[in-house]
């Protein structure tokens, strides 16, 4: 392995600064400490052509203009900044290929035209709108602003980034999501996946995903989502995660979504299972864990012909009807842990092999004689009985055991 060792120390002692300007670098990369004045890039000259990455830490400049970040060599094609508090602007240059901004005080980004900008990070900073400089990256590839302060998104802003694929905005003060544009974005062929988590968005129309027709996965977990509205038509999307929202009903009879496979709704406050659950026919696994329903049927999902495994735990259920001929033909595992039941039947299960998990409720009584055979594993830790199994053999054997005290 070809290894480079380089450190350059310069201290200053000035009336208005006193501090050590530092390069190290080994290997592939190289950490410059305490650049704090547009005299420091000297310091740049100082890279060796092997280098590929450049970190910065501790920068206390406001301005990172073009003249100065161009005094980087042109080797050097991902840059990242950490803990440089007084940054408030940042211009990028045309040969960086990585840009990862984290915990300063940025609130502006210019990006030079034709970047060849394919990864842009930004974390913890002030920024409050999405820079318009993104459209001069065409090729950029990931956008990502977490812990800052964007308070809408408009997809169309995004327009004119042919490849970008992916953009997440975690984190952030988010109200609004709308597409104002009026015609056909490049956009619309090339995102993948939307991450919104960790925002304020209190309701979402679901016809604004239509037009991305390569959306595979979208994020909206932790925000105050109350609403889903609109007419949902996707071929492509795979998985969509509601977890942590304000949720109290839902119809999804408007809902074509076939590719679709994974679908959570953990932790709303849902009080029955949504409406056309049955149309989503290729979901394989649904967490609808941690709501208030108090009663569930297995019709109600039976169907969800590819459904494989089934969340309900830490609802409010009081019963649970799984003896059924309609029952959803490839399902595997129904999980009821911590509920409310007191009781439960299973002595008819059509499918070939289902574990459940039933453990932390207040089932008393049990007859594991007339249980289906079709149960393969069961566990009732927790219960005033405890009638567990996780084989066949120790389902012959089992004795349940009465909880005391």
């Amino acid at each position: 392995m070809h290894v480079v060792w380089v450190r350059l120390v310069v201290v200053f002692n000035a009336a208005n600064r006193i501090a050590t300007l530092r390069l190290q670098c080994r290997s592939a990369s190289c950490a410059v400490y305490d650049f704090c004045s547009t005299e420091d890039k000297f310091a740049l000259s100082y890279i060796p052509e092997t280098i590929g990455r450049v970190y910065m830490y501790r920068s206390c400049i406001e301005r990172m203009d073009l003249p100065l970040l161009k005094d980087l060599p042109s080797f050097v094609k991902s840059l990242e900044i950490q803990h440089a508090t007084p940054l408030r602007w940042i211009s990028v240059p045309q040969t960086l290929k990585v840009l990862s901004i984290e915990q300063t005080s940025l609130r502006s980004i210019e990006i030079e035209a034709n970047s060849t900008l394919k990864h842009l990070m930004i974390a913890y900073c002030h920024l409050s709108t999405l820079p318009d400089a993104i459209r001069h990256a065409p090729m950029l590839l990931h956008l990502q602003i977490r812990s800052c302060n964007i308070q809408q998104l408009d997809m169309a802003s995004l327009c004119e980034n042919a490849l970008l694929s992916t953009v997440i905005l975690t984190q952030n003060k988010l109200r609004y999501i709308a597409n104002t544009s009026t015609t056909q974005c490049a956009l619309y062929d090339s995102l993948s996946a939307l991450v919104l988590t960790g925002n304020r968005l209190k309701s979402v129309n679901m016809e604004l995903f239509n037009v991305f027709v390569q959306l595979n996965s979208v994020f909206l977990q932790s925000n105050r989502i109350t609403s889903l509205a609109g007419r949902f038509v996707h071929s492509a999307i795979a998985e969509l995660r509601m977890d942590i929202n304000r949720l109290a009903s839902l119809d999804l009879c408007q809902w074509s979504v076939p590719a679709l496979v994974w679908l959570s709704f953990n932790d709303n406050v849902l009080a029955e299972v949504p409406k056309c659950m049955n149309n989503l026919k290729n979901v394989t696994r649904l967490v609808l864990s941690s709501n208030v329903l108090s009663n569930f049927t297995i019709e109600s999902v039976a169907g969800m012909e590819h459904l494989v495994s089934l969340s309900l735990s830490n609802n409010q259920l009081l019963s649970v009807t799984l003896n059924s001929a309609r029952f959803p033909r490839r399902l595997e595992f129904i999980n009821l842990y911590h509920n409310n039941l007191t009781s439960l039947d299973l002595s008819f299960i059509p499918v070939r092999s289902l574990k459940i998990d039933a453990s932390g409720n207040f089932i008393a009584s049990f007859d594991v004689h007339g249980t289906s055979a079709n149960v393969t594993r069961l566990a009732m830790e927790h219960n005033p009985i405890d009638c567990s199994w996780d084989s066949d053999t120790k389902r012959e054997q089992v004795q349940c055991k009465v909880q005391t005290g």
